[in-house]
């Protein structure tokens, strides 16, 4: 029996417009959510409410999405949060590709919460039954990655997609992820480890983009640190990052964005799928934690960047929980 969460319990936005009338599917892609998740949502049910609702805010205010983009998405408690729900199309698999199977995103990221836990996998293999039973989805069960670039659902969830999605006993960890035959395209993983110091950004009178630090590894992949991604052979990049700021006051914008830079630092444009830097606002204490994901060509003069724009009229702290994360993919 699935454990739902109706829209009207976690508090859902009202979606913008009619949804996209969706007969059946083929079956279902799994999703995480690319960014930090709050290891708050391992005990405390509040916490998972509060982050299905940051996810609302991300695709609707920084996506320019009619809703949040997933069908469902699962907790650690084994609670099932109807997003755009049964018969609706869903905006996450990627464009041409949402028709195709409903979208259900687990609440594990890139950090924080990495791994699903049991309940969780319970909870993700109860939300596919009730999209066949209730939303003709049909037997197949993807990662967001089969069929669009991307690191996404990660490699533990993708893992267990691979083994067939089991529902897991008690104690058992997710598998180990499958050995991938080689072929003449290796998607090596590279990551640039953030920052071991926090930075401060001086104050400007207008939005000015900052976190400008650059360098280039010229020998291979980028192994760690830097604030910027720049290969020396032409790729596909499918970039996340998670960003977190202090010091902004309550209710202030900020945009962010992933952006792509010529060497000397011309800008020649923002990530897909945004195609903009988003705006976010801070919360109360003056703070903002914003995950980022886009996916856009890089070579030997094209750089991948963070660009972060603010108009305080005080300093702005980048705090060292900040990250860069790619999956490169050669192309011909």
């Amino acid at each position: 029996m699935v454990d739902l969460v109706s829209r009207a319990k976690w508090g859902a936005r009202t979606p913008r417009g009619s949804y996209t009338y969706l007969g059946s599917t083929r079956g279902v892609k799994v999703h995480y959510t690319g960014g930090r998740v709050d290891p708050r949502t391992l005990k405390d049910h509040e916490a998972c409410v509060e982050a299905v609702r940051g996810v609302q805010r991300g695709h609707m205010d920084g996506n320019g999405w009619q809703d949040i983009g997933y069908s469902a998405v699962v907790c650690a408690h084994r609670k099932v949060f109807v997003g755009r729900g049964l018969h609706h199309l869903p905006a996450a698999n990627g464009a041409g590709l949402n028709s195709g199977h409903y979208a259900v995103l687990g609440l594990v990221g890139t950090s924080g919460v990495t791994e699903p836990p049991p309940a969780m996998l319970h909870g993700i293999r109860d939300a596919i039954e009730w999209l066949r039973e209730e939303g003709d989805a049909g037997r197949e069960i993807k990662g967001h990655r089969d069929g669009y670039a991307t690191s996404c659902p990660g490699p533990e969830l993708y893992a267990w997609v691979r083994d067939g999605a089991p529902r897991p006993s008690s104690s058992a960890p997710p598998t180990s992820p499958p050995t991938e035959p080689e072929d003449d395209m290796p998607m090596p993983e590279i990551v640039s480890a953030g920052l071991e110091d926090e930075i401060t950004v001086p104050a400007a009178e207008d939005y000015q983009p900052w976190w400008t630090a650059e360098w280039k590894d010229t020998s291979g992949w980028h192994p760690a640190g830097g604030q910027s991604i720049a290969p020396n052979v032409d790729v596909w990049a499918d970039v996340t990052a998670h960003v977190a700021l202090r010091g902004l006051a309550p209710g202030e914008p900020v945009q962010i964005g992933l952006t792509r830079h010529l060497d000397d630092g011309t800008l020649v444009d923002v990530a897909w799928p945004i195609n903009r830097l988003a705006t976010v606002r801070a919360d109360v204490d003056g703070r903002v934690e914003y995950g980022l994901n886009g996916h856009f060509k890089l070579s030997t003069d094209r750089r991948a960047r963070v660009t972060i724009r603010h108009a305080s009229a005080g300093p702005v702290v980048l705090e060292a929980s900040s990250a860069f994360k790619a999956i490169m993919h050669r192309y011909p």
